[in-house]
């Protein structure tokens, strides 16, 4: 039954990049609609989801130990990226940015929840939380002036500062930190507001998806090579750096939780963040497009084999 239930998680997510492809294959639309697309994701869409992500964290003190590690975890990673994308021959400019991105509101707690319950996502949260701080207030920032080629001037940072992007995670922070989030959302035109940028946040994973199948080219074995090389390099690295600091840092902090190792091992395996794919189709060029969204495809399977994998195992590790 719970492998039942896990695969109604996990395949409308299979499902949707299918469409996607299946439209592209009928060349349902041009480039020039699905670039613009693109653009609305990327500009307008991704910041709702991150405003109506953030302004759910639950921020509690006794997660800041592991929240803090994964956020170090990603910083690490995003670091390995950039010191060994070109030694291990990937010379794209994203490829870099690869590593450091897990889906832990995408896939990681639909499938953690589905197998071992909702009550025992207590690590499992707080590790999210610093997943989401990390994204939120370094990765997207960063990816988008680095894959635009923009310099880290005063005018620029401060040009950031006013996007939607930023604007919606200071104003989430705001209403969190502040203890009026549910004030505003008792009021008319406060939840109105609220819900509203739910329902705007919701579809972009959806479109995300869709996108990411639409670019998915099959046709040439060399860059589906390149793809597969592209995940299986980050997995190395997440594996020997994200477990080298949860036996150095994070298994002292867990407390003995039984859910603990499971998991840390469910938000690390999942695959990488949707909102660079819609970064690198919006700043890259039409290949750079392709392959990651092979990339993504790629990953994403590998993720849900790896979790299947780990659950059937576990009377065996334990």
């Amino acid at each position: 039954m719970e492998l039942d239930n896990l695969l109604r998680s996990v395949l409308p997510v299979i499902l949707l990049i299918a469409f996607g492809f299946f439209l592209q294959q009928r060349h349902y639309f041009s480039e020039e609609t699905v670039d613009g697309l693109t653009k609305l994701i990327s500009d307008y869409l991704i910041p709702c989801t991150i405003f109506t992500t953030f302004i759910g964290l639950d921020l509690r003190l006794e997660h800041f130990g592991l929240a803090a590690c994964i956020f170090l975890i990603q910083l690490l990673l995003m670091g390995a990226g950039f010191l060994t994308a070109r030694l291990a021959g990937f010379r794209r400019r994203f490829a870099a940015l690869y590593p450091c991105a897990f889906a832990f509101g995408f896939m990681a707690i639909p499938l953690f929840s589905t197998v071992f319950g909702l009550e025992n996502m207590g690590t499992l949260t707080s590790m999210g939380v610093g997943h989401e701080l990390f994204i939120g207030l370094v990765f997207m920032p960063f990816a988008r002036m680095y894959l635009k080629g923009e310099r880290a001037s005063l005018g620029q940072i401060g040009k950031n500062l006013l996007s939607p992007l930023f604007l919606m995670i200071f104003l989430a922070l705001f209403l969190q930190l502040s203890g009026l989030r549910d004030q505003v959302a008792a009021t008319e035109l406060g939840g109105g507001f609220l819900d509203t940028v739910s329902k705007l946040g919701g579809i972009s994973s959806t479109l995300i998806l869709l996108t990411v199948g639409y670019r998915i080219r099959l046709d040439n074995p060399a860059k589906l090579l390149e793809s597969v090389r592209l995940v299986a390099w980050r997995y190395v690295l997440i594996f020997l750096i994200s477990y080298g600091v949860k036996f150095l840092l994070m298994d002292a902090l867990a407390g003995g939780d039984p859910y603990f190792d499971i998991a840390f091992f469910t938000l690390i395996s999942q695959h990488g963040s949707v909102i660079l794919n819609a970064y690198i189709a919006q700043y890259g060029s039409r290949e750079d497009s392709e392959i990651a969204s092979n990339a993504f495809a790629v990953n994403a399977v590998a993720g849900m084999v790896l979790f299947v994998a780990y659950v059937l195992a576990l009377p065996w590790l334990n």
